[in-house]
């Protein structure tokens, strides 16, 4: 099914935590056999994903003159479909992704697609510059201006932030706890449905590796190099799904 090959210790791996089952030798195999497909295309999906990141504060940099020209009084339409065009692929995802995400609120913003350049092309003006500003700006503040060698100090302006960046702008950062690792939940929700086909089994709390599931997730972790993840994503995906881990007694 996907282009990662599952290596001998790898589906080796595979086969004992379906072993551990306890649903016979050779219904192991065929199941195990099934199984190393699919997390083969899911771990494919979440390469692809982890290839496509960019650091906040590059992408930030990137989208500052889109951003101040879409907030203009009277923007320019002509510069910003320039812009938008040689925006890099990842931040073109970026923007498309966001805009996905936000279409449940702003129906609008699913005319954008997965093709932002298309989109930028044959928008109207309006539309075009309406989108880009929800989509690129999540607030602002006025920022004071410079001091000048001459002793006066610049005329204040307003500072907007950029993908959770702005430039002299104070941002809440987050309550405690790690950042979500959302790639990396993703692939274990991949993961879940993936044992669920293969298996007919229902995914187990847990995130200690103790259980079948969890267990496998933290070996799946371990091939790519970031097993030191499996347990804060684990707990994200619980949290999510809202699955406990079944009493002991």
């Amino acid at each position: 099914m996907g282009n990662f090959q599952l290596y001998e210790e790898a589906r080796s791996d595979v086969l004992r935590v379906v072993q551990s089952l306890r649903i016979g030798a050779s219904a192991a195999f065929v199941v195990s056999a099934d199984l190393c497909a699919r997390i083969s295309a899911s771990l494919d999906a979440y390469l692809t994903e982890a290839e496509s990141r960019v650091d906040p504060v590059e992408l930030a940099r990137e989208l500052r003159s889109l951003t101040q020209l879409v907030l203009a009084l009277d923007p320019s339409v002509g510069l910003i479909r320039r812009h938008v065009a040689d925006l890099s692929d990842p931040v073109a995802d970026q923007i498309a992704d966001r805009a996905f995400r936000l279409s449940a609120q702003i129906p609008t913003l699913s005319d954008v697609g997965s093709d932002l350049r298309g989109w930028a092309k044959r928008a109207n003006s309006a539309d075009l510059v309406l989108a880009l500003r929800l989509c690129l700006v999540e607030g602002g503040a006025m920022v004071p201006g410079r001091r000048r060698l001459t002793g006066r100090q610049s005329a204040a302006h307003f500072e907007p932030v950029i993908f959770g960046r702005g430039r002299g702008v104070s941002i809440p950062k987050h309550n405690g706890g790690r950042p979500t690792d959302g790639a990396e939940v993703r692939l274990i929700a991949h993961l879940a449905i993936d044992w669920l086909i293969s298996t007919g089994v229902q995914p187990e709390g847990g995130r200690d590796g103790h259980t079948a599931f969890s267990g496998l997730v933290h070996d799946v972790f371990g091939w790519i190099g970031i097993e030191n993840k499996a347990q804060h994503c684990l707990r994200q995906y619980w949290k999510l799904t809202k699955v406990k881990r079944p009493k002991r007694w």
